[in-house]
């Protein structure tokens, strides 16, 4: 499919895109069929955004530092053994975020990672959560 024309967010005739879309739309092109009978318009769209992993910096390396990045847990006040098995691992308790605190390869290693709460950690300012677990 050969392209006929791009058109940016803003522009005339990817207006409509653009309130369909908004800020993830990148483009809108208008492309021609492969045997010449059709015009087709395709749009693009951001669909994911994550950090850039820096240059030279290996995957094993990169997995290590977030293995070892604090998280946030969530154990119900009734779930004892849980409680006591985390606080034994060097877990802490954050009365503000009301979870528990710990490095996430010590969680999922205790087999409590489908209890970590993403983002929870900025809500434990009450403990140092840079600390070595």
């Amino acid at each position: 499919m050969r392209v006929i024309k791009t058109m940016r967010p803003g522009e005339r005739g990817a207006r409509r895109f653009q309130r369909r879309y908004g800020e993830r739309l990148c483009a809108v092109r208008y492309r021609q069929s492969a045997c010449g009978a059709k015009v087709l318009t395709t749009v693009e769209i951001i669909v994911d955004e994550r950090d850039k992993v820096p240059a030279r910096t290996s995957h094993n390396a990169l997995h290590a530092h977030q293995r070892t990045q604090p998280v946030a847990l969530r154990i119900a006040y009734g779930e004892a053994e849980l409680r006591q098995l985390i606080k034994q691992a060097g877990g802490r308790w954050s009365a503000k975020a009301k979870a528990w605190v710990s490095r996430r390869d010590i969680a999922i290693s205790l087999g409590l990672g489908h209890r970590i709460v993403e983002g929870l950690i900025d809500a434990c300012t009450d403990i140092d959560t840079s600390f070595e677990i």
